[in-house]
This record gives C-alpha cells, sequence and structure tokens, in this order.
C-alpha cells in the first residue's frame, strides 16, 4: 500500500512536470508537443460538453488544443472560485487533469514547507492544485497477479 502512494506521489510529479505548459500562451512547441489556442467552435463536441460539465455553467476564458505523446487534448479555462481553473480533457471527453489556482494555506503543510524550501526564503510562491487521472488495471498473468498504470489516452505508466 505505502508503494502505491509513493508510486502515486511520483506519478504526479511526473505527469505535472510532462503536462504543465505553464501560463496558456496562444502558440507553444516543445519537442514534439504542442498548444495553440482555439475557439470553442473548434473543440470537438464530446469535449466541450465534458469541458462544461467540469466548469459546472462557469464561463470560459479561453481554450486551448494540446499535442502530447501524439495525442490530442482540449482545455478550457475559467475562474473557479479559488481563481484560475484549468481541465485538460481527450478529443472524446476522458479527464485528464484539472488544474486549480489555489491559496497557499489551502495546501498541505508539508508541501509549503518543500515548496518554501525549494524556491527560496524570498520567492514568491504561486500554488495550483492538480487532479490528474490515471487508471490502474489489475490481472493474471502466467498465474501471477499484476498490473498496469494507464493514462487517459491508454499510455502505460512505468514505475
Amino acid at each position: 500500500m505505502r508503494n502505491h502512494w509513493i508510486l502515486g506521489v511520483a506519478l504526479l510529479i511526473a505527469g505535472s512536470l510532462a503536462l504543465a505548459q505553464g501560463t496558456p500562451a496562444p502558440t507553444k512547441a516543445v519537442q514534439g508537443e504542442s498548444e495553440r489556442e482555439v475557439k470553442e467552435s473548434e473543440v470537438p463536441k464530446a469535449a466541450l460538453d465534458a469541458l462544461r460539465r467540469y466548469a459546472n455553467n462557469a464561463t470560459f476564458t479561453e481554450f486551448a488544443e494540446e499535442i502530447e505523446h501524439g495525442h490530442t487534448f482540449y482545455e478550457g479555462s475559467y475562474k473557479g472560485s479559488s481563481g484560475h481553473v484549468d481541465v485538460l480533457v481527450t478529443d472524446t471527453g476522458d479527464l485528464v487533469e484539472i488544474e486549480e489556482a489555489i491559496s497557499a494555506d489551502k495546501a498541505p503543510a508539508v508541501v509549503q514547507a518543500e515548496a518554501r524550501k525549494a524556491g527560496g526564503e524570498k520567492a514568491t510562491l504561486k500554488f495550483e492544485k492538480k487532479t490528474m487521472v490515471l487508471y490502474e488495471v489489475h490481472f493474471k498473468q502466467d498465474g501471477e497477479g499484476r498490473e498496469v498504470i494507464l493514462t487517459p489516452d491508454g499510455r502505460a505508466v512505468h514505475d
């Protein structure tokens, strides 16, 4: 159980680094990955329906199309109760990630302490809470119990 928790935290950090694009920009490209601002009409219906569902009637401030690992994702940005929120979904509407601005006091004390240590005493820290979706699948192979962890676009996550 502890190994699963450690793996989960490691995956969140790795996923955050892989998916984090910083402040949205009209166009970005990073080694085979790209992000471009799009109009609402360019977002596939299934993705748009999912974005609307997660935004819970909030007004979107922008949309983006992201290509990562050869897969296309759609991001909707809106203002939530704590500030800026980005929701990332697949083109079929499966949730990938929710990134939400939070005040420092909403982050666990250990996160605040580690952030301060990493940034230094004079650093201005901005906190975001990332909720990432991963699927853990259990199965038997050669008579032994096994598992695989997959992202919403079907990529295996290795530990």
